[in-house]
């Protein structure tokens, strides 16, 4: 199981580390682009798009990051009432819940990326294939659905949580 906590553990830095990167590359071309724009009287065509993807990728995987920190959408008081009317940690019951749904995603968002690949869609200006914008989606939910399992059985996430 500590292999399994590890591996989890060095896929939320690699997530993290991405995004990072990801944040500087949308910064410098959102600098480029409106340096060019102004200064030069010159639009890089391509730049505004790459961004706008980038963002994109850039939440999906943060949403996978916020799944492994358990960072994600909790409300206190309700924690508590379960924890006081079933005995059980909410914790886990919502990581179950995180579990379950992201497999259902998966499924949809993979007809999705199939569906888009075998239309052969192009984004607008870099004439990439619209599945691999996509393929995001599905990466990111598989994250989610690893992180989420691991976090059931992580009983470190469960102590931590008595403390708050």
């Amino acid at each position: 199981m500590n292999a399994l906590f590890s591996l989890e553990a060095r896929l939320a830095k690699t997530e993290a580390v991405l995004i990072g990167i990801m944040l500087l590359i949308m910064s410098l071309l959102a600098f480029v682009q409106v340096l060019t724009r102004y200064v030069f009287f010159y639009s890089i065509v391509w730049s505004e798009e790459v961004t706008r993807y980038l963002m994109i990728w850039m939440t999906f995987i943060g949403a996978a990051l916020a799944v492994s920190k358990q960072d994600h959408i909790n409300i206190d008081i309700f924690t508590s009432f379960f924890k006081i009317k079933t005995g059980l940690d909410f914790k886990v019951v919502l990581n179950v819940v995180i579990f379950i749904f992201s497999l259902a995603c998966s499924y949809y968002g993979a007809l999705l990326i199939l569906k888009t690949y075998a239309m052969g869609q192009m984004t607008e200006a870099t004439r990439v294939p619209m599945y691999l914008i996509y393929s995001v989606m599905e990466l990111s939910i598989l994250l989610m659905a690893f992180h989420s399992f691991v976090r059931i059985f992580d009983r470190r996430s469960i102590e931590a949580g008595k403390d708050n």
